[in-house]
């Protein structure tokens, strides 16, 4: 029987989930649900202002000329609580990611360390990036392309919040537009160059999204993952063994 690498025992498993579930519903309870009807919110500050300008304007003020005063304070008012909104949904899945990406570091430290001596893998892991350690996991056997397309989508979401222009907003301009409000008649219109990630937008839907993926990868992460001579595995992981004789093969942990 091929030797355990990799063990996700069940108290772990819901410790992982607990944490997504209790980061979203808290964000959720404390932020989010605090933005409401925001139309009907600026239509009614465009209506006190205009009617605390009514009371103060002298008896024969047109009310034409504080009308679209009062209007364009209303829509200014919506614009930036639009703004502010779509900045903290965008930080709520950072954080949301940062948090799956430690722990899945975390995680495979934790494991690989059993197996391998933990000066070596510790850094070699820590190091890598979250393509790098996906691809360890897939060539083990263990591969679920729907869900980490999601994942992927999210990564470049959270990368354009915290970089700006870069790889991560080309990737995202080609593949997920809508997320810097493309619609198919722009992309159809060839005017794709004009966005940038000043237009990078999501909504509570896609937060949603992103969350239920990740909350599935681990759902999703079978309990044991042995391991495989005839895997090849990915470069980096070979590169960071090649110091170890016999890096191939690693200690029996015995049955869990």
């Amino acid at each position: 029987m091929s030797d355990v690498l990799l063990y996700l025992w069940s108290s772990k498993r819901s410790y992982l989930l607990q944490g997504l579930d209790f980061y979203l519903n808290q964000a959720d309870k404390r932020v989010l649900t605090q933005f409401g009807d925001l139309e009907e919110e600026a239509e009614q500050l465009a209506r006190d202002e205009f009617n605390r300008m009514g009371q103060s304007a002298g008896p024969d003020a047109d009310p034409g000329d504080y009308a679209d005063a009062a209007w364009d304070r209303g829509i200014n008012h919506f614009q930036m609580l639009t703004d502010l909104h779509n900045q903290l949904l965008l930080s709520v899945a950072a954080g949301l990611y940062h948090q799956w990406e430690k722990q899945l570091h975390e995680w495979l430290v934790e494991e690989l360390n059993h197996s391998f001596p933990r000066e070596i893998i510790g850094p070699a892991v820590w190091k890598a990036n979250i393509d790098e350690l996906l691809s360890l996991l897939i060539s083990l056997g263990w591969d679920s392309g729907a869900l980490l397309d999601v994942i992927e989508e999210c990564r470049l979401v959270v990368n354009v919040h915290k970089h700006g222009l870069g790889p991560s907003f080309d990737d995202l301009k080609e593949r997920h537009p809508n997320h810097i409000g493309v619609t198919s008649q722009a992309v159809a219109g060839g005017s794709l160059d004009f966005y940038d990630h000043t237009d990078l937008k999501i909504t509570r839907d896609d937060l949603g999204r992103f969350y239920n993926a990740l909350r599935d990868f681990w759902k999703a992460v079978p309990e044991h993952i042995y391991w495989n001579d005839a895997a090849t595995v990915p470069k980096w992981f070979e590169k960071a063994l090649n110091p170890v004789k016999d890096r191939k093969t690693p200690r029996n942990r015995g049955n869990r």
